[in-house]
């Protein structure tokens, strides 16, 4: 059988169009080894001043970025150059799936950069499609474990209900209760890599090919209703 060799994509964006300025990811297997990572921020879109107004975290741009490009932490390249970095690692190391936390925002927000700066699809082959949020409701953020330690520790939303982001997802995989998110690509690609393979270790059934945009009513046994501050994730920043 082939190993599972994943792609764990993180964007940052600068507006409700899906403008992404920050690509990050890493290239693991199943348990966790990071094979090769990148980052880059898009040069058409970061050096943009008017796109860049609307950034969420745009208070981080500077206090975050500047340093990250001085010390050569992070390139700023045209996307044409981020995609051929995408396809080549995609290549080289053997890539058959493709996992983010919410894919389908990723997913989206990829495409529409890709159409706005034109160059051609993204992926030269076929990948399967894991929604690492989807992967950690239907697992370890469904345990009595985790739902005891979210309501101790009052990581619920004003509704009431618990929240399952990456942020929260880390804090309880890695069990550094304090964690916070730097929303950075390539960073929040890192922890998101250390919950997948938390998820696999579980050896339940792995959702690919299901986004169905509000797993964390998995969680919260609720079908019904809708509480975008649930998951402190990119639905949340969009609908804020």
């Amino acid at each position: 059988m082939n190993q599972k060799i994943i792609m764990i994509l993180d964007t940052e964006t600068c507006d409700l169009q899906g403008n992404v300025y920050d690509v990050g990811y890493t290239v693991a297997n199943k348990q966790g080894d990071i094979l090769t990572s990148f980052n880059a921020l898009v040069e058409e879109i970061f050096t943009d001043a008017e796109k860049m107004v609307g950034a969420f975290y745009a208070k981080k741009l500077f206090s975050h970025y500047a340093p990250m490009l001085d010390r050569g932490d992070i390139s700023l390249m045209p996307w044409a150059s981020i995609v051929d970095r995408i396809r080549s690692d995609a290549a080289e190391y053997g890539v058959n799936t493709l996992a983010a936390y919410n894919l389908g925002f990723d997913r989206r927000v990829m495409r529409q950069t890709n159409e706005l700066l034109g160059n051609g699809s993204i992926f030269s082959a076929p990948l399967k499609m894991l929604d690492i949020w989807q992967f950690a409701c239907e697992t370890k953020l469904s345990s009595a474990t985790y739902k005891k330690l979210a309501r101790q520790n009052g990581w619920v939303s004003s509704a009431g209900n618990i929240k399952t982001g990456a942020e929260f997802a880390y804090r309880f995989c890695s069990g550094d209760h304090g964690f916070i998110e730097d929303h950075t690509a390539l960073s929040d690609a890192i922890i998101e890599t250390d919950i997948l393979s938390a998820c696999y270790a579980t050896k339940k059934r792995v959702p690919y090919g299901v986004m169905n945009g509000a797993p964390w009513r998995i969680v919260n046994n609720n079908f019904d209703g809708v509480d975008p501050d649930v998951h402190g994730s990119k639905i949340a920043e969009i609908k804020a």
